[in-house]
């Protein structure tokens, strides 16, 4: 019986290790980069981690000053780009399916689905058609599945915190 207490929390305190590295892995890439983008609002950095299943908390909001993550969450991706794992991603207009890469937040407003926040794509060709795309950070409430059409969308309760607090200018970056 000692040797099972044992072995448990040798694993719990494994698993302790591999979610703190994994922190730490996230708050080195947004340190990196938003030493490379220099947006002009540096207080967050939202990490997207598109390697996860949709499922998955992937959505990470870093707080730059703290150097801690602050949310983490679920977030969409298109459902052209992938059932559970988005593995095809567009900058195309009409492609509905995700884009990837760095961009910058801009000003929240009252869209189609609520609560909703514009974005620009910062690596050229490889994401600098989404605001003619309107790919938007917005709730998925009014939604009718799990995939939106390249938007990034997240429970109301999450949306409405994450838009507050970057909106104006921050940094996300988007990976696969």
């Amino acid at each position: 019986m000692k040797k099972l207490f044992i072995l448990i929390g040798f694993a719990l305190l494994m698993q302790s290790c591999t979610f703190i590295n994994s922190d730490f892995k996230i708050i080195e890439l947004a340190q990196k980069k938003q030493e490379k983008y220099n947006v002009s609002n540096n207080k967050y950095v939202t990490i997207i981690n598109y390697g996860k299943s949709i499922l998955s908390n992937r959505l990470y909001l870093v707080d730059m000053e703290k150097n801690e993550i602050i949310l983490r969450t679920t977030v969409s991706h298109a459902w052209n780009s992938g059932l559970v794992y988005p593995t095809k991603f567009s900058n195309d207009k009409g492609s509905d399916k995700s884009s990837i890469g760095a961009f910058k937040t801009m000003d929240s407003y009252p869209g189609k689905y609520g609560y909703a926040m514009r974005i620009i794509g910062l690596d050229g060709e490889l994401n600098n058609n989404v605001m003619d795309r309107s790919i938007v950070f917005h709730s998925n409430k009014k939604m009718k599945s799990f995939w939106s059409n390249g938007c990034f969308s997240t429970s109301e309760e999450m949306n409405k915190k994450i838009i507050d607090k970057i909106k104006g200018g921050t940094l996300v970056y988007v990976f696969r």
